[in-house]
């Protein structure tokens, strides 16, 4: 059954420019991702909210996440609340927060992270947020907790090898 492009979603495809069967979730994947790359963050705010497709919504909010302003996740988390993402789009606004927290991109706040000697816990990481702490990581305690017990050879390498070139700044 074909489902006519919602209003919301219309408006984006025609802000961009984009033209593409919107019915299609691959045209619409695309819109998504052009939305995306021209930063207009809140018309696809607007977009994925009238999306009927959860699932492939989700994934346009789980990349928009590490685009918006920290300030800004939770109501994109929000939006998903009762979608079947949820979970791990609630999950990886936690990720993004102790990964910019442990690259000195903003101040770690609350719980986010724990020094080591409090029992940093990076096994309990998944293994994307372990690789990229591993490749950004300006935190000593947490580049040898990754370079000593990373999940993959990759992520224990990269850490490694971070540390030999930041110093890292515990």
């Amino acid at each position: 059954m074909r489902r006519e492009p919602r209003a919301e979603l219309r408006r984006l495809a025609r802000d961009l420019a984009f033209s593409g069967d919107l019915a299609d979730e691959h045209a619409r994947w695309a819109l998504y991702q052009k939305a995306l790359q021209h930063g207009a963050l809140e018309p696809l705010f607007r977009a994925v909210a009238d999306d009927s497709d959860h699932v492939m919504a989700g994934g346009a909010v789980v990349v928009a996440l590490e685009l918006v302003p920290p300030v800004e996740r939770a109501r994109w988390v929000g939006l998903t609340s009762d979608w079947t993402v949820a979970n791990f789009v609630a999950r990886r606004a936690a990720e993004l927060a102790i990964l910019e927290s442990v690259s000195g991109a903003v101040a770690a706040s609350g719980g986010e992270l724990r020094s080591l000697g409090d029992g940093l816990d990076v096994e309990c990481w998944s293994d994307w947020l372990q690789l990229r702490a591993a490749s950004s990581a300006t935190r000593a305690d947490v580049l040898d907790a990754l370079a000593g017990g990373g999940r993959t050879r990759r992520i224990r390498y990269a850490a490694a090898a971070n540390r030999g070139r930041s110093g890292g700044a515990g």
